[in-house]
């Protein structure tokens, strides 16, 4: 009984001992540490503590395309003025360690609310770490914002019936605008068909890809002449052939 009892506790301690290896933090969740760590200085607008482990001469790009050096990205750490209040939230972190570099990308979700209002905007960014004798160093940063999709408004009655048709872009492909039931549906030749979903007068978005809008130009006379496909405020024009205009 005695041996026995010796034997279960060794099995229970070496149980135990590979428990607590599995809970020893790795490179891996150091270094999520300190990108979370470094969103919460954000918050707070805490200089000290953005600035910690933060190259001054690596290279930062922020969601409008401004490079900044560590340095002057530092001193654009403040608290927010009043009247607003905001938070960061780290989402799907992944991390890849090689050598002595070490990348984490997540998505980040910003909520900011001014004067009672809210605002949510989703990033994502992606952060480079070297490692050093002091620890992980961040050497550069790179932001992206992910636009939201505009909302889903109804067609006034009978506005549907003014787009289908047959669109041409210069003397290249051709696309079929066509009714669906109550959907609008473009398709183009070998792809599959994308739902338009009107978002205002003549305007519509495509589930998914927020960065693209469609719109229905009109000619003087009031009837749809072309379709621009806009690509980040870059136009794309689509011509109506003639021979499917409303008579």
């Amino acid at each position: 009984m005695i041996m026995r009892a010796v034997g279960v506790a060794v099995v229970l301690g070496l149980a135990l001992t590979g428990l607590e290896a599995v809970a020893q933090p790795g490179p891996d969740d150091a270094l999520l540490d300190v990108s979370r760590a470094r969103l919460r200085a954000v918050d707070a607008g805490d200089k000290t503590a953005f600035a910690a482990g933060l190259d001054p001469a690596g290279l930062f790009a922020d969601e409008d395309g401004i490079v900044r050096t560590g340095a002057a990205l530092i001193e654009e750490v403040r608290p927010l003025p009043a009247g607003y209040a905001g938070t960061l939230e780290m989402r799907e972190p992944q991390v890849r360690i090689t050598g002595d570099f070490g990348v984490v990308t997540y998505a980040i979700a910003e909520r900011l609310d001014l004067f009672g209002q809210r605002l949510d905007t989703r990033y994502h960014t992606t952060d480079v770490y070297q490692r050093t004798a002091g620890g992980w160093r961040l050497i550069a940063s790179h932001t992206s914002v992910i636009p939201s999709e505009l909302p889903r408004i109804p067609l006034p009655p009978g506005r549907a019936a003014d787009y289908p048709g047959r669109y041409r872009l210069d003397d290249g492909p051709v696309a079929q605008v066509r009714l669906d039931g109550d959907r609008l549906v473009f398709e183009r030749e070998g792809r599959p068909p994308q739902e338009l979903v009107p978002t205002g007068v003549d305007r519509f978005a495509q589930a998914g890809r927020p960065r693209v809008e469609r719109l229905f130009r009109r000619d003087a006379a009031g009837r749809v002449d072309a379709l621009v496909d806009r690509r980040d405020n870059n136009d794309l024009v689509w011509t109506r052939l003639r021979d499917q205009e409303p008579r």
